[in-house]
């Protein structure tokens, strides 16, 4: 009974002092970050909005767009998805810390003369294996 007791106590403190995440480990990894990207590229809007909780903020500081819950990011990934038929967004690098994740991307489209490609940054906010915030940020010129 004692040594139960120590040890709530010292989960409690550790708890108190930041020590342990609110978000469990392993909850948002690289490969889940690399199916979100994938998704992207296929143009599945529902896998897309399967990574995403029910209040997500998303924001795309170079159009200035921002949309917060699913009905409204929906709307905003649905006509992206209509508005950029065949672009690939792969992640080029991946950081996840405790509670947010930092993505660099590289956006593609177009073939020949026609190809271009964008480089750009999501920051995520992390809510167990869901995003709660995503913002983009990338050049628009």
């Amino acid at each position: 009974m004692r040594c139960r007791k120590f040890m709530i106590a010292t989960a409690c403190v550790v708890l108190l002092m930041g020590l342990v995440s609110p978000v469990s480990a392993g909850s948002v990894t690289e490969d889940s970050i690399r199916a979100y990207y994938a998704a992207w590229t296929s143009g599945d809007v529902d896998k897309i909005m399967a990574y995403f909780n029910d209040s997500i903020v998303y924001a795309d500081m170079a159009t200035g767009a921002r949309s917060s819950g699913t009905t409204a990011v929906r709307e905003f990934v649905q006509k992206f998805v209509d508005g950029y038929p065949g672009v690939q967004l792969v992640p080029a690098s991946i950081t996840i810390g405790p509670a947010s994740a930092a993505v660099e991307w590289v956006m593609s489209g177009g073939s020949g003369s026609e190809a271009w490609s964008v480089p750009g940054v999501c920051v995520f906010n992390l809510d167990g294996e869901k995003f709660s915030t995503a913002t983009d940020y990338w050049n628009k010129e």
